[in-house]
């Protein structure tokens, strides 16, 4: 009975303070790229954890809610950040086998099993036109950054958010396959 009535409570607060929730979310989101939904799974996380620290001294409930969810997400860049190997002695190994994967993988099989959406999409990476290069470079040089300025891109020529989602779940399935 108790854990229903908790469960009650969360939601009817997590409605209050949802906008708020999203708004910082999305401000992560255009400042360091990235999925949306991967930062709100994030946030809404720290949510949880924000609801269960809780205490009247710590000032508004909003206010705390705010505080906790930024600085859960501040950890997660960095966090994201940390994840890309750098070169040293105990991965030397790791780079030679991708050496060696790198020089046997074919671009053109590649395309091949690709639909006309993703093909454009690894066009777009590979031969970028000047407005993502533009793009790009003042949002930073990361992974993450080009993937928001490719959204972007396709966004403004027309492309619908199912569509670049599906289209991005295709390519990773490719790659992963």
């Amino acid at each position: 009975m108790e854990a229903v009535l908790r469960k009650d409570s969360l939601t009817e607060t997590f409605t209050d303070v949802q906008c708020i929730i999203n708004e910082t979310v999305g401000h992560f989101c255009s400042n360091y790229g990235g999925d949306f939904e991967e930062w709100q799974a994030a946030a809404y996380l720290a949510f949880v954890q924000s609801c269960d620290s809780y205490k009247e001294k710590h000032g508004r409930f909003n206010t705390w809610v705010r505080w906790c969810v930024w600085k859960d997400l501040l950890t997660y860049t960095r966090r994201l950040y940390r994840q890309w190997p750098y070169p040293n002695e105990t991965n030397s190994h790791i780079l030679y086998h991708l050496k060696e994967s790198i020089s046997s993988f074919s671009p053109m099989e590649f395309l091949e099993e690709a639909n006309e959406d993703a093909k454009l999409i690894i066009n777009l990476i590979w031969e970028p036109p000047q407005e993502i290069l533009d793009a790009e470079i003042k949002s930073g040089d990361h992974p993450c950054h080009m993937k928001m300025v490719l959204k972007n891109y396709l966004f403004k020529i027309g492309w619908t958010g199912k569509r670049i989602k599906e289209t991005f779940e295709e390519i990773e399935r490719m790659l992963y396959a």
